[in-house]
């Protein structure tokens, strides 16, 4: 995907600042700081070129008149136009050297969170230039670019996904779009910070988001979740843009549940599913925090007891489930003894 990039993401905010976007090097400076460029003394030589540190994972460079210098390393531009998405060569020691920074990154925001509270905070103060209309043209332009790529993602066969420069699988893809959304629909100064922040993530790290995706909640509380609420990315949006469309079959009480009064249990461990973080029965399948598990959440799967699952039998349809729902409306306080 041309669109899902580092640079592209970047690109909306400049844009919204009328501002022109930094170098490579600066750019991950900006937005990324001391994580993959780190500065260092300049010895005299103010003009001394950048070099990549094969085992620190980070690129030393010095600064000229405020800004990085590359100077004229081509390994070092190669390896920056990989990360944002500006260089599309055939040199495959420098591909491998971005990816290994990919891993690298990604690993630090996995087994430290402190690191994900530092960009977070870089990104909430970087976008506090923002004001007013610059604002909300960048806001709205967010929406625009997330439409963009999914469609994008959606026009390319197999190969090309496969033969992209860093591939990313459509669950690692579909998890980053749909945290984003997540936190922009919130609209909180810290919300839209956290949102832009995974698009951020998202197109630099490119599949090795998804170990960010599965440690992570949408505002990154580290909470070892995974989404599993439909197959389909723009399925997962539509419920989360206009939940309005998604109407019970019943009024009552419990408006918030699809089938109220049941309880779900795991098929494969038996864990309780309702207690689970997260946990809603508007999806048609949750994933088992406790095994992984993937549980079907639908009228088919529920038994009257742990007896009748064990024997597939289902003593009641959907007639009696309905007309079970419209007693327990008629019995104030009163709470259904359904069970997975």
């Amino acid at each position: 995907m041309d669109s899902f990039r580092f640079g592209n993401v970047l690109s909306l905010y400049y844009q919204a600042r009328e501002k022109k976007q930094p170098s490579q090097l600066d750019l991950l400076d900006v937005w990324l700081p001391g994580l993959i460029v780190r500065e260092v003394e300049s010895n005299g030589n103010t003009k001394r070129e950048a070099e990549y540190q094969d085992r620190e994972f980070v690129i030393d460079a010095v600064r000229y008149h405020g800004s990085f210098y590359a100077g004229s390393s081509k390994r070092v531009s190669q390896i920056t136009g990989r990360l944002i998405g500006t260089a599309k060569g055939n040199q495959e020691k420098e591909r491998r050297t971005a990816s290994l920074i990919q891993k690298h990154l990604a690993g630090e925001l996995v087994t430290d969170f402190e690191v994900v509270t530092r960009l977070q905070e870089t990104v909430k103060d970087q976008l506090s230039h923002l004001q007013g209309k610059a604002h909300e043209a960048f806001y709205v332009s967010l929406y625009t670019f997330i439409e963009t790529c999914i469609n994008e993602r959606k026009g390319m066969d197999e190969y090309d996904r496969l033969s992209e420069l860093f591939p990313m699988d459509d669950e690692v893809f579909e998890g980053v779009l749909y945290n984003a959304v997540y936190q922009l629909e919130q609209v909180t100064e810290d919300s839209i910070a956290n949102g832009y922040l995974w698009l951020l993530l998202g197109t630099l790290l490119r599949n090795e988001t998804g170990r960010l995706v599965r440690l992570y909640d949408s505002s990154f509380i580290p909470i070892r979740r995974q989404m599993s609420e439909t197959n389909e990315v723009l399925d997962k949006l539509f419920y989360l843009l206009k939940p309005q469309a998604y109407q019970s079959f019943y009024e009552g009480d419990d408006l918030d549940q699809r089938f109220p009064g049941i309880e779900w249990y795991c098929d494969h461990c038996r864990a309780h599913l309702n207690e689970q973080e997260g946990f809603d029965d508007h999806v048609h399948s949750w994933k088992c925090r406790v095994c992984g598990y993937l549980n079907r959440i639908e009228f088919e799967e529920i038994y009257d007891n742990e007896e009748d699952w064990q024997n597939g039998i289902h003593r009641h349809g959907k007639e009696d489930f309905e007309r079970a729902l419209k007693q327990r409306l008629a019995e104030k306080g009163s709470k259904g003894n359904g069970s997975k």
